[in-house]
């Protein structure tokens, strides 16, 4: 039983990263998410004016998190529809970015424009390989766990 334990555990920590950089690009528009140890924050930084509009999920245990999309507009805003996860936000425009709760049945078709996010970064990269998703994420490790 012991060993069951174990292995389910190391299952679910390696598939939950944390300390992440990621850099979501479609066309001009980039979105910074920033994962720290229960909280991630998805930023929208304005070119032009230099402002920053901020949308998080914070979350703690086995059973929480979030997933959901970046939907990028052709006029430069995003929306962050989110299927699970609690969200919030700060000094946002909404003229460039907002975030809107959606159901299964509401979620968007495969598109160009659109990127499946989710807390772990693995099962976000499977989701998204074989989508036709024009959108580039990069990737990048800010602290080493090790589990």
């Amino acid at each position: 039983m012991k060993r069951y334990l174990i292995v389910l555990l190391v299952l679910f920590y390696s598939c939950v990263d944390s300390d992440n950089e990621i850099y979501y690009s479609y066309k001009d528009v980039v979105i910074k998410r920033i994962d720290v140890a229960g909280e991630t924050s998805f930023y929208y930084i304005d070119k032009d004016s230099g402002s920053t509009s901020r949308i998080w999920a914070e979350y703690s245990g086995i059973n929480d998190g979030f997933s959901g999309y970046l939907e990028f507009g052709d006029n430069g805003k995003v929306m962050l529809l989110s299927g699970d996860g609690y969200f919030q936000s700060e000094n946002v425009d909404t003229t460039k970015f907002t975030f809107r709760r959606i159901l299964a049945y509401q979620r968007p078709d495969d598109l160009p424009s659109v990127y499946y996010i989710n807390l772990s970064t693995g099962c976000e990269k499977e989701r998204n390989a074989n989508t036709g998703t024009k959108v580039i994420a990069t990737y990048k490790k800010t602290k080493q766990s090790y589990y």
